[in-house]
């Protein structure tokens, strides 16, 4: 399915600019986010850093039941000192059957089902202290519809950094909605914000339930997808499975408009799990080329394989640790680690890679006295 990347730099004032300036914040301006692959309609209007995928706190670890008033439990006895003594047996934990329960996910904590549950706003998360360090993971609980918006905790989140959540939200509902839906939320202020579908790739979740982790597994990857090192609108081409096995949809022109396979993004941002991408290229870049499309691509700059878009992980060819579905087009599984994921798969239009000489200063290059993409004065002429 076609669709548009874009994203800031890695700083929240960086993010805040782009949004602005792109309009990625504004309210009250549905945007019909991707088009089918008979469409000939792209987007035209992105704004997803990497750097709020790590600030989103979607994990579901990390959660602890709601403080109370009750008094504290008198003292146990001791049957060992008082033969009268009955020591009450601590309850079970309720579990769920997936053979009676179809949304039963066992890999979920099943304590953590239950809403009056929250989060303590004083402990510590690993996906960061942004937007007044209050996380909107009971979205993964209550699902990602209308109702579930009116929840006291997605408020709080949203309303304590609007223009940073309403970011996350417009490629979180994009990833897991279909196409014609729309979300629809009133903030604190009374801004109408509308989010648009796109790849439906959580029905379970968009149905109102906790999202299973194959779900979670797949919003996070297509959520990384959307990640620009540059700011910059990339037209790209997404393919993957959905949960139950049936592809998103694309066609032959697609495929051969969209020529250059670029790479895998994979993980869970829903746990603590991370996020990881691979470069799917068939040609490695030379030292001389770059491209507008860099996440999935290792950062060449220190000589490293570390990740161009932290905290997206760069996991190295996709080939190395990825399954392909049968037609060869796309990856099916990823494994990092002792741990499978379901991935996304993204293809790119030959425009977008460039080489130091052509000249033209791009974006992915950099000014100096050489030749190669972050040092190429053919281009850009010296650094000031």
């Amino acid at each position: 399915m076609l669709t548009t990347a874009k994203a800031s730099s890695l700083t929240a004032a960086t993010l805040l600019a782009l949004a602005a300036a792109c309009g990625s914040g504004q309210h009250a301006q549905p945007k019909f986010g991707t088009s089918s692959q008979a469409s000939t309609s792209l987007q035209t209007e992105n704004g997803l850093s990497s750097f709020i995928i790590n600030a989103s706190c979607l994990t579901v670890d990390g959660m602890v039941t709601a403080p109370t008033d009750t008094p504290p439990p008198a003292p146990t006895c001791d049957p060992t000192l008082d033969p009268t003594c009955t020591a009450a047996a601590p309850p079970s934990s309720p579990t769920c059957d997936p053979t009676v329960d179809p949304t039963c996910d066992p890999t979920l904590d099943p304590t953590l089902t239950d809403p009056s549950l929250v989060v303590d706003p004083t402990a510590s998360y690993s996906c960061g202290d942004m937007m007044n360090g209050l996380p909107p993971n009971m979205l993964a609980f209550n699902g990602l519809h209308a109702n579930s918006l009116k929840n006291d905790q997605f408020q709080k989140w949203f309303n304590a950094d609007t223009a940073s959540a309403g970011m996350l939200m417009k490629y979180l509902v994009r990833c897991s909605l279909p196409v014609e839906d729309v979300l629809t939320y009133v903030d604190a202020n009374g801004n109408t914000w509308n989010w648009a579908g796109g790849f439906a790739l959580a029905p379970v979740w968009a149905a109102g339930k906790a999202i299973p982790e194959a779900e979670q597994q797949l919003v996070s990857g297509c959520v990384a997808a959307h990640a620009n090192k540059y700011g910059m609108h990339v037209p790209i081409s997404v393919l993957a499975n959905h949960a139950d096995g049936t592809p998103i949809p694309y066609s032959n022109d697609e495929i051969s408009t969209f020529s250059v396979s670029e790479g895998c993004f994979f993980g869970n941002m829903f746990r603590k799990d991370g996020i990881f991408s691979g470069d799917d290229r068939v040609m490695s870049l030379t030292a001389a080329d770059s491209s507008l499309r860099a996440c999935a691509l290792p950062d060449r700059s220190g000589g490293g394989a570390s990740s161009n878009c932290a905290p997206i992980k760069y996991a190295g060819s996709c080939r190395d640790f990825c399954k392909t579905d049968a037609s060869g087009l796309y990856y099916t599984s990823c494994t990092v680690g002792k741990k499978t994921y379901r991935p996304v798969s993204t293809r790119i239009l030959p425009s977008v890679n460039f080489t130091c000489g052509d000249g033209v200063c791009q974006h992915s290059e950099s000014c100096g006295t050489g030749t190669t993409f972050n040092n190429c004065g053919l281009d850009c002429g010296p650094c000031n």
